[in-house]
């Protein structure tokens, strides 16, 4: 789920004059497929009112765009501002919205950081265009760097346009209204909330967001007791589980990639550890660096942000109003990686 990157640079910054200003072949690639790929969201958009009084859309789709309306009304009396999002919807006929393409060297979490004029840079990109990803990945392969690339469902422009719920949100299964949910919430976080050159903390706040927000609007919605609080307790449990295996696994390589082994010794560890991950944690792909280092973007400072909220009375007005106070200068670095500390001082302090 990508923040602002994707429709703000296509929409800001002119493509071909852009292309002029970077030296970087991946960068003016991307900005040329990104500018037709956000216009075919934007002419392809129907209100949201008017698919839903449409005879022709089917059950299912009218059934969870009314459910949006819900969590819409949920996120602004909880004062995650709406902001004109979700009040259009797109039917993509395809399965993802987007390709997150992210890079680290081989031998040490350090991520590729792609940089743009007005908005700073980003351990990853978003790719309308399936092959312009596929070529970067390639090129990048041919560098020398771990590659990850997977196709992503939603993303937001960061409250710089109005996000229309697509097609590839709506999924199938009981559990349709669970994603959606937590889906909505996460990018709506990032709609109210993005700290320049903050990617680490942007995308793990608004996973912590998503998570919890979603299982409180759960259980206003259907009761605590109900069948969808239990069952996406269950499915957040094993996503914890998940994300246990993940972090040891980051962890070890860590320390690998410090210690005095040679750089064979490292390959022949790293590539062991890699494959016992994707077997214990039951991953549908082949991990490495730059999987985990997203997953790290996306995943830190999870206890000390849920710290934080408990700290602020599991009252989401308040915790919002603390996030809101931040800006870039309350951060003592860019790119802050390791947030837990940071988050953890927030938790520490006064809550409004």
């Amino acid at each position: 789920m990508l923040s602002r990157l994707v429709g703000l640079l296509t929409w800001l910054i002119a493509p071909m004059a852009v292309s002029v200003i970077f030296g970087s072949c991946s960068e003016t690639r991307y900005l040329l497929q990104a500018g037709p790929g956000q216009l075919e969201l934007a002419t392809r958009s129907r209100p949201i009112s008017e698919v839903i009084a449409d005879s022709g859309t089917d059950a299912r789709t009218r059934a969870l765009l009314i459910e949006v309306e819900r969590i819409r009304d949920y996120a602004n009396s909880n004062e995650l501002a709406t902001r004109g999002n979700y009040q259009q919807y797109v039917d993509l006929n395809r399965s993802a919205v987007v390709y997150f393409l992210a890079a680290s060297k081989p031998l040490a979490f350090e991520p590729k950081l792609w940089n743009f004029p007005f908005v700073g840079s980003f351990p990853y990109t978003g790719w309308f265009d399936f092959w312009a990803a596929q070529w970067t990945r390639k090129r990048l392969e041919q560098q020398g760097w771990d590659v990850t690339i997977r196709p992503v469902r939603a993303y937001s422009t960061g409250g710089w346009l109005h996000d229309p719920v697509l097609s590839t949100m709506l999924t199938g299964g009981d559990g349709a209204i669970r994603y959606l949910a937590n889906v909505v919430l996460h990018e709506l976080t990032h709609a109210n909330f993005f700290i320049a050159n903050q990617a680490t903390f942007n995308e793990s706040l608004a996973s912590f967001v998503g998570d919890q927000m979603a299982d409180d609007y759960l259980i206003e919605r259907f009761g605590a007791t109900s069948t969808e609080v239990s069952s996406y307790r269950a499915e957040q449990h094993a996503h914890d589980n998940q994300n246990k295996q993940m972090a040891a696994a980051y962890a070890a390589l860590s320390s690998l990639y410090q210690s005095s082994a040679t750089t064979a010794e490292k390959q022949a560890a790293k590539k062991t550890l890699l494959r016992k991950l994707r077997i214990d944690a039951d991953l549908a792909f082949q991990p490495n660096n730059a999987s985990l280092v997203g997953f790290k973007t996306y995943n830190s400072g999870r206890r000390e942000f849920k710290t934080l909220y408990t700290r602020c009375g599991s009252d989401w007005k308040r915790f919002f109003r603390r996030i809101k106070a931040l800006s870039p200068s309350s951060f003592p670095s860019e790119q802050m990686e390791a947030i837990d500390s940071f988050v953890a001082k927030l938790a520490a302090s006064e809550c409004p």
